[in-house]
């Protein structure tokens, strides 16, 4: 995952995600964001057919119980559960796998700045994502990568 994480998660999320999994949920992304004290964990999670907002009210509920048994010294959290929604983020290299023939937006850092690319994935060879864009393929490094989501197709909605 190339996104900056904050060193709590590294701590809290494999046991929140368990226990999504354990629902029948996925856990697409977690940030932890906000002052110490007062922090904001938002989840954002997914399933077959998507996710509804009493689904996510539940979860919440759940990982809260959660968190107060696995991080009760630091809980104090406000809880966001969410779903991803149509543009969800791409997270995890497999998802670039997963989401073949996908619309996707890429944002990249190079030596001269942030440059945004849109196209249709195509797959992951090596470290790089491979893009079909305007007719041409590239490959995109996963070491520049600032951050990756897919971009629906409103017509197709």
């Amino acid at each position: 995952m190339w996104q900056q994480r904050h060193p709590v998660l590294d701590e809290i999320e494999p046991e929140i995600a368990q226990m999504l999994e354990a629902f029948g949920y996925e856990l697409v992304l977690a940030k932890l964001t906000g002052p110490a004290g007062g922090q904001n964990l938002t989840l954002y999670i997914d399933k077959p057919g998507g996710v509804h907002s009493d689904e996510c009210a539940e979860m919440s509920k759940k990982v809260s119980v959660l968190l107060e048994t696995i991080d009760s010294n630091r809980h104090n959290y406000e809880i966001v559960v969410s779903s991803p929604g149509m543009d969800r983020p791409i997270v995890q290299e497999t998802d670039f796998e997963r989401f073949v023939e996908e619309k996707a937006r890429l944002t990249i850092e190079r030596a001269e700045g942030r440059q945004t690319l849109t196209g249709i994935i195509k797959g992951l060879t090596g470290s790089c994502v491979v893009m079909q864009i305007d007719g041409d393929t590239v490959a995109v490094p996963l070491s520049g990568l600032v951050a990756a989501r897919l971009v629906p197709e409103w017509q197709e909605i």
